[in-house]
């Protein structure tokens, strides 16, 4: 008996939120803005997670937030009840990051000399792989971090976004293309072309470092 109200516990618990959560969409629905204030809050967490894959200064982060909230905000009546809430709002956050790298990307022009040992070694690594990840466990974890920063300010807006949705947020394919605003077919086409992207980019600072030591072979 005991075993059977514990089972029960967390689906209560769910519905519960649940309840809560579609109490707060109506309400907001209808122009209480503490109601909608309250629903942020259950999901602000994710949207600052989402917000820093893309952006490491803080308070660039927080004026992002405010426009995803903005947003949300003027969008909140056309919200159709009863659908999933999270991955609304997701969608909002993702074309608001999108939009952002579109507008301040930089190429960084990174060459071979530019990275540090530990991040050469991994470049190795990851080009050898048939499938490059910016996520490892191999070596420096701080190389580690680094170099993929380094690569994913290199690529292209949509593949950057697909990458993070997927490899540091760790989406399913259905989760991303719901996100992108995409079929799933588009979605895998998408991750593939990034991914062909990322290596690439490795496989150009390789070239680099075997040119370089060519030359200064040459010279000897």
């Amino acid at each position: 008996m005991m075993d059977r109200r514990k089972d029960q516990e967390p689906a209560e618990r769910w519905r519960e939120a649940s309840e809560r959560e579609a109490d707060l969409i109506r309400q907001a629905q209808e122009g209480d803005r503490q109601a909608f204030e309250a629903l942020l809050r259950l999901h602000e967490q994710y949207v600052f997670a989402i917000i820093g894959s893309f952006l490491r200064r803080k308070q660039d982060a927080e004026d992002l937030a405010q426009d995803i909230f903005l947003k949300a905000y003027l969008a909140i009546r056309r919200f159709r009840l009863g659908a999933p809430f999270a991955p609304w709002l997701r969608r909002i956050t993702v074309n608001t990051c999108y939009d952002h790298l579109r507008k301040t990307r930089r190429r960084s022009e990174i060459t071979f000399t530019d990275l540090g040992e530990s991040e050469r070694d991994l470049t190795h690594i990851l080009a050898e792989q048939g499938s490059p990840s910016i996520r490892t466990d191999i070596g420096d974890q701080v190389a580690a971090r680094d170099l993929a920063e380094r690569i994913l300010a290199d690529l292209a807006p949509k593949d950057r976004l697909v990458i993070t949705l997927r490899e540091v947020h760790g989406l399913e394919i259905a989760e991303i293309a719901d996100a992108i605003g995409c079929s799933r077919a588009a979605a895998k086409v998408r991750l593939w072309r990034a991914r062909r992207a990322m290596q690439a980019w490795l496989q150009r600072l390789i070239r680099q470092e075997e040119d370089t030591a060519s030359r200064e072979g040459r010279n000897e």
